[in-house]
């Protein structure tokens, strides 16, 4: 009987420390024990690399968009990684970034929803790893890239289906005053 009770007891702790460690079985339910994701954020998409997934959340309440790194060590998940970038009337808006080198995984995210009907076509990436993706006007697209790259060096492009440059992501051309506000995307003039 002593041996027992011994035994539920240890139990118990083990389930009660890794309830309290965030270790979880799913990278979801890891990214939501995140501390920054709370209960106003709904889920919005979910990319993953390697032993990594990056998880996109959005609350209206805040209006703002988190993004999330769930890891996977053994057979568990773990997040203690998370972006957030607020809501903005931009016609390109970022609404996801990540750039993360941890021991096991490197990557760079990049999502973003178009709100212009002139843009066909993002590319994003650093040579040889350029891609492309095709949007449209109420679309998001997303890039996730095995380096960790800053988003603003990824040289990311919307065009029109011509091939015309109309959109650059990462702060003004020609200036020295790096501010968060203008870390967006910027017009072609």
């Amino acid at each position: 009987m002593r041996r027992l009770v011994l035994i539920a007891g240890s139990i118990g702790v083990a389930i009660f420390i890794f309830v309290l460690s965030a270790y979880r079985f799913t990278p979801e339910s890891a990214a939501l024990s995140n501390p920054a994701v709370t209960d106003d954020f709904e889920y919005v998409d979910q990319k993953g690399i390697g032993e990594a997934e990056v998880l996109l959340f959005k609350s209206d309440v805040k209006e703002e968009y988190m993004t999330v790194l769930a890891e996977k060590s053994g057979f568990l998940y773990r997040s203690n990684t998370s972006t957030y970038t607020p809501y903005t009337s931009d016609p390109l808006q970022l609404i996801g970034g990540m750039s993360v080198t941890t021991e096991e995984n490197s990557l760079t995210y990049l999502s973003v929803l178009s709100k212009d009907e002139k843009v066909a076509y993002i590319e994003a990436g650093v040579e040889p790893h350029v891609e492309r993706r095709e949007v449209s006007k109420g679309e998001r697209v997303t890039f996730l890239f095995p380096f960790s790259e800053q988003i603003d060096k990824l040289n990311a492009t919307a065009f029109d289906e011509k091939g015309k440059e109309l959109y650059y992501f990462g702060y003004p051309k020609g200036t020295n005053m790096f501010r968060q506000e203008d870390f967006r995307w910027h017009e072609y003039k």
